[in-house]
């Protein structure tokens, strides 16, 4: 297990109050899982913390587990949120990226509210295989139950098409390069229209929200990770001067990018 945090990932504040690992995704799921992660609370130091959580157009599968239960929470959020972070129990969760739950489990969801389900109510075609699954992950080691889980995954990304690879490239481009929309449509030679109805056929989301998404996650890494002017921060996540920068980052992060900046800093290093 890899200790060290995944660098597609912001740390949370609630990082160095836990003993958090992440665990390296399997070559043939990285495509749908960005990072695995593992909290192993002994038994009896129950806690609870207060997290903010943004938004990726992605979504979690989190596992909870003891010597006698197991369950499975999905969380998909289209909008940040601040909510308790229970760490009762072992807990190993799997972030998937944009489109994955479509593929590997045929689940969508409406992108207008943030929404927590039992991952057994909602599949269908996958429930034998997660009962099983379930039922095994109950009293192994954390060793066993990660592996059993990524093995559960990889069955399932070997039944599905491939119309997700098909996309990925264009979803790569517009959020990990920050294309914009029109761009990235000129870029690939289809129509805006086109563009529209394949993005929120694979990933359930528009064009538009995919590259908000992208923007957002891109400036928070600028914005603890160096002490560039916000300037100089909004020009290199594509937008149009500081102004459209601090309006945008602030309905969507329900506080300016100085706010963050500085509650971050200030977890980061005090």
């Amino acid at each position: 297990m890899d200790a060290s945090t995944n660098n597609e990932i912001i740390p949370a504040a609630s990082f160095k109050q836990i003993d958090i690992g992440f665990v390296t995704p399997a070559v043939s799921i990285k495509r749908f899982v960005q990072c695995i992660w593992v909290i192993d609370n002994p038994e009896g130091s129950a806690t609870t913390l207060n997290e903010k959580f943004y938004p990726d157009a992605g979504a979690s599968l989190t596992f909870y587990l003891d010597q006698t239960n197991c369950e499975a929470q999905l969380f998909y959020h289209t909008q940040v949120c601040a909510m308790p972070w229970e760490l009762a129990c072992r807990q190993i969760s799997v972030r998937f990226r944009p489109g994955a739950l479509k593929y590997l489990f045929g689940l969508t969801f409406d992108d207008s509210k943030n929404q927590q389900i039992d991952i057994a109510l909602a599949m269908v075609k996958q429930r034998d295989s997660y009962q099983r699954l379930q039922a095994y992950l109950i009293g192994k080691t954390i060793s066993q139950q990660c592996l059993a889980i990524q093995h559960w995954l990889i069955e399932l990304a070997e039944n599905t098409d491939g119309a997700f690879q098909k996309w990925e490239r264009m979803l790569y481009q517009s959020m990990n390069l920050l294309v914009p929309p029109q761009h990235l449509a000129d870029q690939f030679g289809v129509s805006r229209r086109t563009l529209e109805r394949q993005f929120r056929t694979n990933f359930g989301f528009s064009p538009n929200k995919l590259y908000q998404f992208a923007q957002i996650r891109h400036a928070r890494s600028l914005l603890t990770s160096n002490s560039e002017a916000l300037s100089h921060i909004a020009l290199a996540c594509g937008y149009f001067d500081q102004a459209h920068f601090t309006h945008s980052f602030s309905d969507f992060a329900l506080e300016t990018p100085l706010q963050y900046r500085k509650r971050k800093l200030s977890q980061i290093y005090n």
